[in-house]
C-alpha cells in the first residue's frame, strides 16, 4: 500500500521530531503568505457571498489549501523515503554510542564560555565608545584637507 511507513519501528523519535519542526515551519510559512496576500484579487470573494461572509473562497485560500496539502504529502514522503530513513535510523544508533560529558562539566564549560562573552561584549562597548569619543573630537574635514594639501 502506499500509505505504509518504511521500516516503522525504526527511528521513530528522530522521524516524528523532525516531522513536527518542518510542518512548524512550513505551516508558519503558509500562514505568513496568506497574511501577506491579504490585499486587492487575492481577497476578492470568488462565489459572490454565496457561503456567506463567515466563509469566503478567496484565491489566497485556495492557493494557501494547495500548499498546505503539497507541503504535507511533501513532508510525509520525505520521511519516508528509505535513505532518510535509514540515515534517521543510524544517526540514532550512533548517538547511543556517544559517552557525554558528565551534567558538572558541562555546566563549569558553559560558565566559562557565558564570563568570557560578557568579558568580550564589555571590552568591545568601549572601545567603540571610545572610538565614537574619538571621532566627535576630531575635526575630520580639517583633518583630511591637511592630509591631501586641499585648498
Amino acid at each position: 500500500m502506499a500509505l505504509e511507513l518504511y521500516k516503522p519501528d525504526e527511528a521513530t523519535r528522530s522521524r516524528g521530531l523532525l516531522g513536527v519542526c518542518l510542518a512548524a515551519i512550513l505551516f508558519y510559512g503558509l500562514f505568513s503568505l496568506h497574511e501577506y496576500l491579504a490585499f486587492g484579487f487575492w481577497q476578492d470573494d470568488l462565489l459572490g457571498g454565496r457561503l456567506g461572509d463567515e466563509f469566503p473562497i478567496s484565491p489566497r485560500i485556495l492557493l494557501v489549501a494547495a500548499l498546505l496539502i503539497g507541503t504535507s504529502v511533501g513532508t510525509y514522503v520525505l520521511f519516508n523515503h528509505p535513505k532518510i530513513v535509514d540515515f534517521l535510523a543510524d544517526t540514532e544508533k550512533e548517538m547511543q554510542n556517544v559517552s557525554w560529558a558528565p551534567r558538572h562539566e558541562v555546566v563549569s564549560s558553559s560558565i566559562v564560555v557565558i564570563i568570557t562573552v560578557i568579558i568580550l561584549a564589555v571590552y568591545l562597548g568601549l572601545v567603540d565608545a571610545g572610538m565614537v569619543a574619538l571621532r566627535d573630537q576630531v575635526p575630520w574635514d580639517a583633518f583630511w584637507d591637511r592630509i591631501l594639501g586641499a585648498s
